[in-house]
């Protein structure tokens, strides 16, 4: 299952670094495939993408659009009778990642004055 996974995964976005899908909402945008989730019974596959230089809504729906198309270039590519079903998700892991490390660097820690807050100071 994680080789299939990842061949899918590769083959996204081989095909759309090559420009293979001709979709007006994705022809400005830098598309990248970052993870691809398959149903056990590789009937549906999330695949999860971040996207630079355009809305992530547009390109989710051009995704979307574009989903049979796609689906039917990675059963060919890798030899599959029935390619599963491709949903599109945001990838919004760096996203919250970012948010966690801004929130970290919020965290103001008082500095510990000498005798404060060491039981073994005042002995």
């Amino acid at each position: 299952m994680d080789r299939v996974r990842g061949q899918i995964r590769k083959e996204l976005a081989a095909m759309l670094q090559r420009g293979e899908v001709h979709d007006p909402g994705l022809s400005l945008s830098m598309i990248s495939i970052t993870d691809v989730e398959l149903s056990r019974d590789l009937h549906y596959a999330v695949v999860y993408f971040t996207v630079m230089g355009q809305d992530v809504g547009e390109v989710m729906s051009a995704l979307h659009r574009a989903a049979g198309f796609m689906r039917a270039r990675v059963a060919k590519a890798l030899g599959l009778r029935l390619a599963p079903e491709l949903r599109f998700q945001p990838d919004l892991s760096f996203k919250r990642a970012d948010e966690m490390e801004r929130l970290l660097k919020s965290i103001q820690i008082p500095e510990d004055k000498p005798g404060e807050g060491d039981p073994q100071a005042g002995a």
